[in-house]
């Protein structure tokens, strides 16, 4: 478990640098490209900032304790890579706020927001094909 909670915090860590490269390196082409890795949300302002940069994305509300939520992780960390949507995810213990704020009350809960606007719900495990096709316009 504690092997699994390390793994975890290093993914985390690993993201926040990519996330952090990704923006410096945005801001000096003056794009906005889709990210290849999921965006680990840091704060409500944070959570704008994706929204408004990005036309569709697929907000993924999940605690570290779940256990669909840590099989649900290699699949959008795959369907980062391979598709041209973005994905976000939002630690529901260290933002609860957002959570309460779209009603999320099962774990995973995948909101699809599109032009900054909720557009669809999955709550539970969900197979890759379907969050293929929330993904593709």
């Amino acid at each position: 478990m504690d092997d699994e909670l390390e793994r975890i915090r290093e993914q985390k860590r690993a993201e926040l640098r990519a996330r952090a490269a990704g923006t410096a390196e945005q801001a000096s082409e003056g794009t906005s490209q889709t990210p290849s890795e999921p965006i680990a949300i840091t704060s409500e302002s944070h959570f704008q900032q994706v929204l408004t940069q990005h036309d569709r994305v697929l907000v993924d509300f999940y605690a570290d304790w779940c256990g669909p939520c840590q099989m649900l992780a290699p699949v959008l960390d795959r369907l980062a890579a391979e598709t041209d949507g973005t994905i976000a995810k939002v630690d529901t213990e260290a933002l609860p706020q957002l959570a309460q704020q779209f009603g999320v009350r099962g774990l995973p809960t995948l909101v699809l927001f599109t032009g900054g606007a909720p557009a669809e719900r999955l709550v539970g495990m969900q197979d890759e094909a379907t969050l293929r096709g929330v993904l593709e316009p």
